[in-house]
């Protein structure tokens, strides 16, 4: 699987949001309907319960580290993600995709169907559905195997593995062409009260601003 992001977060950026949707807020995906799967259910009322949360993150391609940050969350579909060198926010109306090595932000709005956003609406009900899900015990480790049912999907399984109190410890995504992503996460802290301030940006001055609003 080829890496969503190069090291700068540049001109792979839409790629990078794309595959974070379908792994990383796979958080979100533990809200599927009519899924009779008692793990499924167990993390659905842990999540179903937090107003916000926040998690740091790893990704791991092939076997090396190439990506690490924070998520922060708030519903309903205010974002916060910070990498070394890029920051995306969205307060639900706009977006800010802000490079902080080339001092530049890129403004749009937000949209709900647009697939190259995070959008943990979005799949708490519609992507899920799209899935066979099933509860795997392997040794001493039980996790969820999610299988596209369909065959355009863009990987081939993930499997979702939970923490001791039913949040997220890691996701493996194994794409269509054998390659495998995996995302570890940690700190894991829920219902924080964030402030929606948190989800909207000030751009420093300086800053290159390409407004596609």
């Amino acid at each position: 699987m080829k890496s969503p992001l190069t090291p700068e977060g540049g001109t792979e950026y839409l790629k990078m949001k794309r595959i974070i949707i379908l792994s990383f807020l796979i958080l979100a995906n533990i809200f599927p309907q009519g899924k009779d799967v008692p793990l499924l259910k167990v993390m659905q009322n842990k999540f179903s319960s937090l107003h916000d949360f926040s998690v740091d993150f790893s990704q791991e391609v092939n076997g090396k580290i190439l990506m690490t940050g924070k998520l922060s969350f708030k519903k309903e579909n205010l974002l916060r993600l910070e990498l070394k060198n890029l920051m995306i926010i969205s307060d639900g109306v706009t977006n800010w995709n802000y490079n902080k090595k080339e001092k530049k932000v890129i403004i749009s709005i937000y949209n709900e169907e647009d697939v190259s956003l995070f959008s943990p609406k979005k799949f708490v009900f519609d992507y899920p559905n799209q899935c066979k899900v099933k509860e795997v015990k392997d040794s001493d480790k039980t996790y969820l195997l999610l299988i596209p049912s369909s065959s355009s999907s863009d990987f081939k399984q993930a499997k979702v593995y939970p923490t001791g109190d039913q949040t997220l410890q890691k996701i493996i995504v194994t794409g269509n062409d054998g390659g495998v992503l995996i995302f570890h996460f940690s700190n894991f802290r829920g219902n924080q009260n964030f402030d929606r301030e948190k989800f909207s940006f000030q751009i420093p001055q300086g800053t290159k601003v390409i407004d596609l609003r």
